[in-house]
């Protein structure tokens, strides 16, 4: 006897790209990779400043801002409010050339064959929440949420963004689709028994196979495509044919 488990839901696709030996060494893009890097490196060095100098910056322009003030209409009759006064105010122009100079290299460089077919690239897949697990097209009770709600599902996550967060900068393209998913091969002999579903890496499995196989067709729900710079600001950059 035979059977198939199927995950009704939706599924995440993730694909990032950052600089590494192997992306720098890339014949097609290599390029790019040492290009980012150089651009990166010169934004890390002027966010650095620009944190060193805000404050004094700040300090500077809010004086200049009053006797500005004070010589236009007289001595403390306007002054600038203390409460809504920010040092943030304050912004490196050098430091925004150069996120529009890598805004403009991955915007030119990026288009549908290089999110499909760029090599050394991370790739890996989520399943989200709100799903449910069908055996031979029936519905079955299963502990979903238990899984997807888990710490360590959340952990896991959690532990890959960090880890993204702590380079100079990445792209990022992630599409949600939603559909019925199986298991590679499909069939399973013998019982279906729910102790045998699990969850690895983030993907429901059963009997330790992820069920990440579409049925049939997909309906993408979003598809997005984001460039990530070290000042911890992103932008999002468009998805264009070749």
């Amino acid at each position: 006897m035979s059977f198939e488990v199927t995950y009704n839901g939706d599924i995440q696709y993730i694909k990032v790209f950052y600089s590494t030996e192997k992306t720098r060494a890339a014949k097609y893009y290599g390029e790019f990779y040492n290009k980012m890097d150089a651009l990166a490196s010169d934004l890390k060095r002027l966010k650095q400043e620009l944190d060193e100098d805000s404050e004094k910056a700040a300090k500077i322009a809010k004086e200049a801002a009053n006797k500005a003030l004070a010589e236009r209409f007289g001595s403390l009759r306007y002054i600038i409010d203390e409460r809504h006064w920010d040092e943030d105010m304050v912004i490196s122009k050098i430091l925004d050339d150069r996120k529009e100079e890598m805004f403009a290299l991955a915007q030119k460089t990026f288009n549908n064959e290089v999110l499909l077919e760029e090599d050394g690239a991370e790739e890996y897949k989520i399943h989200l929440d709100e799903g449910a697990i069908e055996v031979d097209g029936e519905l079955v009770e299963a502990p979903v949420m238990f899984f997807l709600d888990s710490d360590h599902y959340h952990e896991w996550n959690e532990a890959k963004l960090e880890k993204l967060e702590q380079l100079d900068w990445f792209i990022i393209w992630s599409r949600t689709e939603a559909g019925e998913f199986k298991a590679e091969g499909g069939q399973h002999d013998g019982h279906y028994s729910s102790k045998e579903l699990n969850m690895k890496n983030c993907l429901l499995t059963y009997r330790d196979l992820p069920l990440v196989v579409p049925t049939k067709g997909t309906d993408i729900f979003s598809n997005e495509l984001e460039i990530h710079f070290a000042d911890e600001t992103r932008a999002s950059l468009e998805m264009r044919n070749a």
